[in-house]
């Protein structure tokens, strides 16, 4: 027996899922699609959780959505849903990478759940950000550009 994620309105989301990421225990997926929304899953009973809030503290094998609590804080003031394209949390959870449209790379303390804190920006793609990975040890960050075609390698300093 499988779960199914219907992207028809009525049964999850009512556009095609854009990142999803598997918590810790492996109960429970979020999902982000493309019309902005942020939805729950528990796998063992294959139904929607529709609080938010009580997921708020499920630890995540991964962090690879756009929308959520520890990723509130990326949005700048003026940005709209389409503006950032992709985030990665590092492996050892002290960073979060965000990829966006106007051809940033940027790193930011981990979780970012609050506005207005400082994060680091990288300029090097000729066009949007289409997506950003860490290494499996987190010392290097990848970043893929839209219509530049590039990929980029990144050093991840601590500092």
């Amino acid at each position: 027996m499988g779960c199914k994620v219907y992207p028809n309105g009525t049964k999850g989301h009512s556009s095609f899922i854009t990142q999803a990421d598997w918590s810790l225990d492996s109960q429970f997926i979020q999902t982000n699609s493309a019309d902005y929304e942020l939805l729950f899953w528990s796998i063992p009973s294959c139904k929607q959780i529709t609080s938010a809030t009580a997921m708020r503290d499920v630890k995540w094998e991964s962090y690879s959505c756009v929308l959520g609590w520890p990723v509130q804080g990326i949005w700048e003031k003026g940005m709209d849903g389409t503006d950032i394209n992709a985030v990665d949390r590092s492996p050892d959870q002290t960073f979060l990478a965000s990829g966006d449209d106007f051809m940033n790379v940027r790193l930011h303390v981990y979780p970012a759940s609050k506005g207005g804190l400082p994060c680091k920006k990288y300029v090097g793609h000729g066009s949007h950000v289409t997506e950003v990975e860490f290494t499996k040890n987190g010392d290097r960050l990848l970043s893929t550009g839209g219509l530049d075609g590039c990929v980029f390698q990144w050093l991840v300093k601590k500092e």
